[in-house]
């Protein structure tokens, strides 16, 4: 059977019953009440008008509906209309995954299906607690690297180019690059001059040709895809096998603090090659002190021969602030909220201590 990217598969996934389960994760998953309810007053109809679209090649991303968010830091968030989250669904699955997905390596874990933050957290455990029964009381340093505006950075010729590599049909491209291109709109810079002015924040501008939007489908897997030869390098070439990333966070452990110094270097010129930098903030720490190093929420560190994880003081207060408003405005989802957190803290505290901390 010839390999999926050499095939014409554009139209072949163009089916109403895939779109139309597009359409029904859109539903099922989008906060955008007042958005849901207007599509489905004649969401069958409004999935063959899109289908039609599609077939024809006339469909084209509507504008974004931009907001700022403040937790946990300011950043622009650049919501689509809900026939363009059906499509960004469509593409990533029918598209985007099938094809994709089995270039990426084990420990490339942000957004993917039985990954997430749950899955970096038990292969950093695994990852130490390896390394102490290898070699018991020695030093372990871990080297975290952070790429600065990763999103706002990403070169879409580059991009386009590594997915010709790996997608050979024309007009699956030619739909994925109307998706990403749609950053280049001026709008969208106006927009952050207007937010930046009125919240004193310093969100940065996109450049002509570079980022991705926050906030669609399609751009986080991109994103993750778009350091994939890179992930190969530091677990083949280099031979990193202590390697994990998540998004633009990097992490590597390792003995050899020196040696970790030399890798940073390498990394930081690969990087450099795909138009992105290095955030000045990447270091190396030394995991038996006790500050250790954080990593998605988590402080990790070596005491008495022995792996401790605590949760970060101020992932705690934003944990239950969210939680009183909850309280106050819907307890329904405070309830569940309030498990889901349960099992956040219980990977690093003991069950006693759980009920002080939610």
């Amino acid at each position: 059977m010839a390999h999926r990217k050499t095939r014409r598969i554009y139209d072949a996934a163009l089916e109403y019953e895939r779109l139309y389960a597009a359409w029904n994760t859109v539903l099922h998953t989008c906060k955008n009440k007042r958005g849901l309810y207007k599509f489905a007053l004649f969401g069958q109809a409004k999935v063959a008008k899109l289908l039609e679209d599609l077939k024809a090649r006339k469909y084209w991303p509507s504008r974004y509906r931009c907001f700022m968010v403040f937790e946990p830091k300011p950043r622009l968030v650049m919501s689509q209309s809900i026939k363009d989250k059906v499509v960004n669904h469509f593409v990533t699955r029918e598209y985007l995954i099938p094809i994709l997905e089995r270039t990426l390596i084990d420990t490339n874990v942000a957004t993917r299906v039985g990954k997430g933050s749950a899955y970096a957290h038990k292969m950093v455990w695994r990852y130490m607690t390896q390394m102490m029964a290898e070699r018991p009381g020695a030093k372990i340093y871990a080297l975290k690297i952070d790429i600065s505006k990763y999103f706002y950075t990403i070169d879409h010729e580059i991009l386009m180019d590594k997915l010709r590599k790996k997608i050979k049909d024309p007009d699956v491209l030619e739909l994925i690059r109307r998706i990403v291109s749609e950053t280049d709109k001026p709008y969208i810079n106006r927009i952050i001059s207007k937010f930046n002015k009125y919240y004193c924040t310093k969100i940065p501008f996109y450049l002509k040709g570079k980022g991705l939007s926050i906030g669609a489908m399609t751009s986080q897997f991109l994103a993750i895809f778009y350091l994939s030869d890179l992930d190969w390098k530091i677990k083949e070439e280099y031979g990193c096998r202590w390697y994990l990333r998540y998004m633009d966070d990097f992490l590597i452990l390792g003995w050899d603090k020196a040696e970790l110094q030399k890798l940073a270097k390498v990394i930081e010129e690969e990087l450099r090659q795909v138009e992105l930098e290095v955030n000045p903030k990447s270091a190396i720490y030394n995991c038996c002190f006790l500050a250790g190093f954080s990593f998605l929420g988590y402080r990790y560190y070596i005491d008495n021969g022995r792996l401790r994880v605590v949760c970060l003081a101020k992932t705690v207060r934003r944990v239950r602030r969210r939680l009183r408003l909850l309280e106050e405005c819907n307890y329904e989802k405070y309830q569940r909220s309030y498990e889901s957190y349960r099992g956040y803290f219980w990977q690093a505290w003991p069950k006693r201590e759980i009920e002080e901390m939610v």
